[in-house]
């Protein structure tokens, strides 16, 4: 699969569809991780999520999904540790949904949120502002740099607020994706 630098790629997974693979073939870092979660639907959509992850990368780099191996940068967001250097990605995960932004030379952020009890426009706001900071790499609490950001309400469903945002001046035109268990096989 490729990725131009003029195009943004946003997969949609749902975690609670059966087939994902299992917390064993998940590298030790990530089976720890996942040994923290206490509540079982928590780890298993955690777990879930990561492999959604690795078959979506899988997909970019020909490579099966188990040998993706990831790294953090410098602030902490996660990087493939070797292969297509440029390839850029970012995956978010509520409830039964789970959404991985990839692009080509571009940092990019994404973030779901299950909408609550507050008011959608809440959740717009606050999912826009996540999608800011981890496009950065920075946490919500840390002050964000001074470099331009375009950012993007997306489309997730009625019972989700959602967003992406990469560094630069604009939003290149985002392609929507599903990614299915047998991808992360």
């Amino acid at each position: 699969m490729f990725v131009s630098e003029t195009e943004l790629h946003v997969w949609h997974a749902h975690l609670d569809a059966p087939g994902w693979s299992d917390v064993d073939d998940l590298p030790a870092a990530e089976r720890e991780r996942a040994g923290r979660i206490v509540r079982p639907a928590a780890r298993r959509r955690w777990i879930s999520a990561r492999w959604a992850l690795r078959g979506v990368l899988g997909r970019y780099l020909e490579r099966e999904p188990a040998r993706i191996k990831l790294r953090l940068g410098a602030r902490g967001k996660p990087l493939l540790a070797a292969g297509k250097e440029s390839l850029r990605f970012n995956l978010s995960h509520s409830g039964d949904l789970a959404l991985i932004a990839v692009a080509d030379g571009l940092e990019v952020g994404v973030d779901a949120q299950g909408i609550g009890t507050r008011p959608p426009e809440f959740y717009a706001a606050w999912t826009r502002h996540e999608a800011i900071a981890k496009c950065h790499g920075v946490g919500l609490g840390a002050p964000l740099p001074d470099t331009p950001v375009a950012v993007s309400t997306l489309e997730a469903g009625a019972s989700f607020a959602a967003a992406i945002a990469v560094c630069g001046d604009e939003l290149p035109p985002t392609r929507h994706l599903v990614a299915e268990p047998d991808t992360a096989q």
